[in-house]
């Protein structure tokens, strides 16, 4: 997947600049809204257009629930890890293959985060960064907010394939 030349400046602003205003209840408050809308759109994708790679898109249905959730457990798993443990753990939930189990484990692994992220069990400003491949080193907070950005942004994308072009 690419994205759109210009973007990666704005969505690095965005997080940046969220991250610095929003408090972690805020963050996770918004990261659970962006969920509930992606899981929404991928639960509203008819059956018989699930598998089917439309005209021009590069995924179907099913693939690009089954990318957001890998790329959204990687996320999720080490904001948590870096939040309770201060550390970003390597072990990452496997995506399952059906819809509804790719769901329901998204919906656990965000979750988790979400918990972690609100119980701020350890220092939740420990300055550890990792690496996101667009956007260069960011934090556990610019992280999550980059999970509500992928998830909106999915959540459009299974939208448009509702429907055959």
């Amino acid at each position: 997947m690419t994205i759109p030349e210009g973007a990666t400046e704005v969505i690095l602003s965005y997080v940046r600049k969220k991250a610095a205003e929003w408090t972690a209840e805020e963050m996770a408050q918004r990261v659970e809204a962006a969920v509930v809308e992606l899981e929404a759109a991928a639960r509203a994708v008819p059956d018989d257009l699930l598998e089917v790679r439309q005209q021009g898109q590069e995924w179907s249905p099913l693939e690009c629930i089954r990318h957001v959730a890998e790329v959204n457990h990687g996320t999720a798993t080490r904001v948590r890890g870096v939040v309770s443990e201060g550390v970003v753990p390597d072990d990452i939930p496997a995506v399952p293959e059906t819809r509804e189990e790719v769901l329901a484990t998204h919906a656990g692994v965000i979750a988790g985060a979400v918990a972690a992220v609100r119980e701020g069990s350890a220092d939740p400003d420990a300055e550890v960064v990792w690496l996101h491949p667009f956007l260069g080193d960011l934090n556990w907070k610019e992280w999550l907010l980059t999970l509500r950005v992928h998830s909106l942004d999915h959540a459009r994308q299974l939208e448009a394939l509702q429907h055959p072009a």
